[in-house]
């Protein structure tokens, strides 16, 4: 871990971004943000977010404005909108900083620190890194994903980008070692992240579609990557009991209620597919999530409640196509 994550593991560094209801600005200032934030080494379990009255979008670091406001005020488009120049400069001052007498609430994902990043959650950083050419062919991918359900040809990679020269196994390989896909020996696709080409337990339907995702956390981080509601069927893998997840205008409704996540991983190297993805699941209670980890010593995992699974889908999946 590095000193900045320490820090951060340690409640020195908070950071919270504020919008009215539908601000149009709200993405690229998302972006900026986690771009910082990834920058200096600080997990996005730092930032929280918040909707209300106040000038939009606004980033507050330990309760500072970046920007030099007060973070107050009615709601407003704000003309000066936060840049990614003034974020890392706040971290930086808040990193070396004594710890904020108020800081924010403790983000919701904190706990997913324990099964370490088998999940890849800097996955949004390794997608905005790649060249612009490898760039469209990943969202070429995850677009075909979302427009048919299944895994693309190379001719429909090829012509999601217009680049009928393109070496399509060549990108793939690529993409695979920045662990955004995955491939087998032949070098066909066994994962984009979210999206499987293969049954899984975790099917996503939305509109006309149904697609399988990879894991619990890739099927809640789906509809925030899609820009759509979306419905999600599964079910407790220690007793069959099915559960079920809508997402409507970004807000999830579980069916049973009491229904959790349970992340677990193998380890915090290798792909992920390899490491986490079917170990990654919904369950009906977090007993049932408990004694399932009772009876799996080998795996390192945590219960998640319902607000942390979805935070950590959306801030993984969200950036990908934005």
């Amino acid at each position: 871990m590095t000193a900045a994550a320490d820090h951060a593991a340690e409640g020195r560094v908070a950071a919270e971004l504020r919008s009215v209801p539908d601000c149009p600005n709200l993405a690229p200032a998302r972006h900026e943000l986690r771009t910082a934030l990834a920058d200096l080494g600080l997990p996005l379990a730092v930032a929280t977010e918040v909707v209300g009255d106040y000038p939009s979008p606004s980033i507050l670091i330990n309760g500072v404005d970046v920007m030099g406001g007060i973070g107050e005020g009615s709601a407003a488009c704000r003309l000066d909108l936060p840049t990614g120049e003034r974020i890392r400069a706040a971290l930086r001052q808040a990193i070396g900083a004594e710890p904020a007498t108020a800081l924010t609430e403790q983000s919701r994902v904190d706990c997913c620190a324990q099964p370490g990043n088998a999940i890849r959650t800097d996955r949004p950083r390794r997608a905005e890194q790649l060249p612009d050419s490898l760039r469209q062919v990943h969202r070429a991918i995850l677009r075909h994903f979302a427009a048919t359900g299944t895994a693309p040809t190379d001719a429909d990679i090829r012509a999601g980008i217009n680049a009928p020269d393109l070496d399509t196994a060549k990108a793939l390989r690529e993409l695979a070692r920045e662990d955004l896909v995955a491939v087998d020996n032949a070098g066909r696709l066994v994962a984009a992240y979210p999206f499987s080409p293969t049954p899984t337990p975790h099917v996503v339907s939305f509109g006309d579609v149904e697609v399988y995702a990879m894991c619990a956390i890739d099927a809640l981080g789906m509809p925030f990557m899609l820009g759509t509601d979306a419905t999600i069927t599964s079910a407790d893998p220690d007793t069959g009991q099915p559960v079920r997840v809508t997402i409507t205008n970004g807000a999830a409704t579980y069916q049973p209620a009491e229904a959790v996540i349970v992340y677990a991983a193998t380890g915090d190297s290798g792909r992920s597919v390899d490491t986490c993805c079917s170990t990654i699941n919904f369950f009906t209670s977090a007993s049932n999530a408990q004694a399932w980890i009772t009876t799996h010593p080998n795996l390192a995992a945590t219960v998640l409640d319902q607000d942390q699974a979805v935070t950590l889908g959306r801030d993984i999946f969200e950036p990908l196509l934005a």
